[in-house]
């Protein structure tokens, strides 16, 4: 089964906008804004929608900057849309998904994040396009391996 979702980072000068999640999958940990891509919707559609659902923030012209596959042993594989956004209009305010936090660029909380965001986040902050497979327990507790390519 090969699902996809959608992730935007959201930018203001040296601040990144990131969540806290607060239910489903990666509770607790803190992301960015992202979700489930909808029948007859398009990454970059579910993209403005899931920040505006879980945020309160509608985001404009966002880049595509990166597509990242995540495959599980059982077969399960999520392909990942990654967009980054500089414009936006509104403020960010908690939803019943997200918490929102501006964090600074120089100090990400990676001991709260996902493990691969190690790997491809700062590439993608460096300004460069990701194309990333990383393979994962069926549980998501243990990553098996990685490969990530960049332009």
């Amino acid at each position: 089964m090969e699902l996809h979702t959608c992730l935007s980072i959201i930018t203001q000068s040296d601040k990144l906008l990131m969540i806290k999640k607060k239910r489903g999958l990666g509770e607790g940990l803190i992301t960015f804004p992202g979700g489930k891509v909808e029948e007859n919707e398009t990454p970059l559609e579910c993209a403005i929608r899931e920040a505006e659902e879980e945020v309160g923030i509608k985001i404009i012209n966002p880049k595509k900057v990166g597509v990242i596959t995540f495959k599980q042993i059982n077969g399960n594989v999520q392909v990942m849309h990654v967009y980054l956004a500089t414009e936006f209009i509104g403020l960010s305010k908690e939803s019943d998904e997200a918490i929102p936090i501006w964090v600074s660029r120089n100090d990400l909380p990676f001991k709260n994040m996902w493990i691969d965001d190690r790997i491809w986040l700062p590439l993608v902050l460096e300004g460069k396009y990701v194309n990333c497979v990383f393979e994962f327990t069926d549980d998501w507790k243990f990553m098996i391996s990685s490969l990530c390519e960049f332009t």
